[in-house]
C-alpha cells in the first residue's frame, strides 16, 4: 500500500485590522443598547453612559470590551444608588430586617405607635443582654493576675525606655502622616467598590455568627443587629419595587427610585414621638458602644452622625463619642483630631460639668500641643543649613567702606555697562 500523505492544514490567522474592528463593532452595539434603555431626562442628569475612546477598544485583547462594559454597568448603577450608599451600614440594614422577619414587617405597615414602641424595648432589651455579655466575658478574660514585687532599679530602667520609646516615637510621627494618607485612600476606594456591589456588603454583615470565631465579637454582632431592629420599626428604609428579590432570595440592584424612608413615628412634639426619638438615639448609642469595643471606629462615628443629624442635634452623649471615634481612627490625620475637639467644644458648651468630656478635651489639646512642638523640633533649622549666594560684594567677605565702580562685581550687581576699557573715572 502507498503511504498516505496528509498536508497539514495551514492555520487561520486573524489579522489584527481584523480583530480590532470586531471589538469596535461589540463595543458599538453594547453602547447602542445601553443607550436604549435611558430616559432623555436620565441622561441629562449626569447618569448615564461613561465617556470611552471606542477607537482604543481593539487595541488589547478580545476581552477588553467586556471589562468596558462592566465597568461602564457599574458606573451606571453608581449613578443611581448615590442615595443609598450615602447611608451608614446600621440603616441599609434595616432594608433586610424588613424583609427577613415577618414580624418587624407586620408593625411597620399595621402595628400601632404603641405596638411598635413595645416590640422595640424588647429588642433593646435583648441587645443590653447581649453586650453585657460580652462585656462581661471580657473582662474576666482580662483580669489580672496578682502582680509580683518590682524592683525599683528595674522599674527606673523600664521607665527610662519607655521615655526613649515615647521620644523616638514623636520623631518618626510625621513620617507615618503620609502612610495615614494613602491608607485613608485606599481605603476609600475599596468602600466604594463594595458600595457597587449592590447592597452586598449590607447583606454579609446580616449573616449569623457561625460559632467558630470569638465568642464576645459575636455577642457584641449580636447586641448590634438587635438594636438596628428596635430602631428600625421607627425608622426605617425599605424598597417599593415589587420584583425586586430574585427566585432564589438574593436581591437585586437597589435604587433610588424605588426607596422609602419612613421616620414619622419620630416626628411631632407629643409624649410617644418623643419616647420613639429617645428610644432611636439610645439605640444608635449602644451601636457607637459595640462597635468602640469591636475596635471599629468608622460604624461607630457612623452611628453617632445618624443621632446628630437625624434625631438630637444636641445629644452630648453623641458629640463625646463620636470625638472618641475620631481621636481612635487607626488612620486618623490631624483634621481628625481637630474635629474631635471641635465636637467635645460643643459637648462641654452643653454640658459644662461633664468630666469625662472636659477630660477627654483636655487630653486631646495637650497631644496637639506636644505634636506641634515635636513638629517643630524636628524641621527645626532645616532653612538655616545653607547659604544663599547674592553676588552682592556687601554681604560677601569684610563689608567695603565704598563700593568701587570699576569692580566687576560693583558693576555687575548695579547693573552698569562701562565704555570702552571697562573704567569709569568720576
Amino acid at each position: 500500500l502507498g503511504a498516505l500523505r496528509v498536508e497539514p492544514r495551514p492555520a487561520v490567522a486573524w489579522p489584527l485590522q481584523r480583530r480590532r474592528e470586531s471589538a469596535a463593532r461589540l463595543g458599538r452595539r453594547m453602547v447602542r443598547i445601553e443607550a436604549a434603555g435611558e430616559d432623555a431626562e436620565e441622561e441629562d442628569k449626569g447618569g448615564g453612559l461613561i465617556d470611552l475612546d471606542m477607537k482604543a477598544w481593539g487595541s488589547g485583547s478580545l476581552s477588553d470590551p467586556l471589562r468596558h462594559a462592566v465597568g461602564m454597568r457599574s458606573a451606571q448603577d453608581a449613578g443611581k444608588m448615590r442615595m443609598w450608599n450615602g447611608f451608614p451600614q446600621l440603616f441599609q440594614n434595616t432594608i433586610f430586617h424588613g424583609e427577613q422577619d415577618a414580624q418587624i414587617k407586620a408593625l411597620r405597615h399595621g402595628g400601632s405607635i404603641q405596638e411598635r414602641l413595645e416590640r422595640s424595648r424588647q429588642l433593646k432589651d435583648e441587645g443590653n443582654q447581649a453586650l453585657k455579655a460580652a462585656t462581661a466575658s471580657t473582662a474576666s478574660a482580662g483580669q489580672p493576675s496578682p502582680a509580683p514585687a518590682v524592683d525599683p532599679a528595674e522599674e527606673e530602667a523600664l521607665a527610662g525606655r519607655v521615655r526613649e520609646l515615647e521620644a523616638a516615637v514623636a520623631e518618626k510621627e510625621h513620617e507615618l502622616r503620609a502612610l495615614r494618607r494613602q491608607l485613608t485612600t485606599a481605603k476609600a476606594e475599596l468602600a466604594d467598590r463594595r458600595s457597587a456591589a449592590n447592597g452586598g456588603a449590607a447583606t454579609a454583615a446580616l449573616v449569623p455568627p457561625n460559632g467558630r470565631g470569638d465568642p464576645s465579637r459575636e455577642r457584641l454582632e449580636n447586641a448590634i443587629t438587635s438594636y438596628e431592629k428596635a430602631a428600625g420599626l421607627l425608622r426605617f428604609v425599605e424598597c417599593t419595587r415589587p420584583d425586586w428579590k430574585n427566585d432564589d432570595g438574593s436581591y437585586k440592584g437597589i435604587e433610588d427610585q424605588h426607596l422609602r424612608v419612613d421616620a414619622t413615628a419620630l416626628e411631632g412634639d407629643g409624649p410617644e414621638a418623643a419616647d420613639a426619638r429617645e428610644l432611636v438615639a439610645s439605640c444608635y448609642l449602644n451601636i457607637a458602644l459595640a462597635c468602640q469595643k469591636l475596635g471599629d471606629f468608622d460604624r461607630m462615628r457612623a452611628a453617632c452622625d445618624e443621632v446628630l443629624a437625624h434625631v438630637n442635634p444636641n445629644s452630648v452623649k453623641a458629640l463625646y463619642r463620636r470625638a472618641q471615634a475620631r481621636a481612635s481612627l487607626p488612620s486618623g490625620l490631624d483634621a481628625d483630631r481637630d474635629a474631635a475637639i471641635q465636637d467635645l467644644h460643643a459637648a462641654a458648651q452643653l454640658a459644662p460639668q461633664d468630666k469625662e468630656v472636659r477630660g477627654l478635651l483636655a487630653k486631646l489639646k495637650a497631644e496637639k500641643k506636644a505634636q506641634s512642638l515635636n513638629d517643630r523640633s524636628a524641621f527645626a533649622g532645616m532653612f538655616e543649613r545653607g547659604e544663599v549666594v547674592t553676588n552682592d560684594p556687601r554681604t560677601e567677605g569684610d563689608k567695603p567702606a565704598k563700593l568701587d565702580l570699576n569692580d566687576p562685581k560693583v558693576q555687575a550687581m548695579l547693573d552698569i555697562h562701562p565704555g570702552p576699557g571697562g573704567v569709569i573715572t568720576d
